[in-house]
């Protein structure tokens, strides 16, 4: 899979998830990073998602492992993190 096959797939992927659980978004793309520095301190090469709440105008990230596609976790803002699970939780 190229690299804009896999930035397509997770927009999509992500897209779905977050329609699954009905969380509003007014724009959503994916881009992939070298060597991002990842909560754990460790360096890995991943595709970011980024979507925005319309509510509070933020923007909110999932970063996913290149390789496997593994969604990682969301990131929220600065030094602000959030696990998949919880995240995708339905209300």
């Amino acid at each position: 899979m190229t690299v804009n096959e896999k930035e397509n797939k997770m927009t999509s992927t992500i897209k779905l998830k977050l329609d699954e659980i009905n969380y509003r978004i007014t724009s959503i793309m994916s881009f992939y990073s070298e060597n991002m520095k990842l909560r754990d301190s460790t360096y890995k090469n991943v595709i970011i998602t980024v979507f925005t709440e319309p509510f509070f105008n933020s923007d909110i990230s999932i970063i996913t492992d290149y390789e496997t596609l593994q969604m990682l976790y969301v990131w929220t803002g600065p030094m602000r993190y959030m696990e998949i699970d919880d995240f995708f939780k339905k209300s």
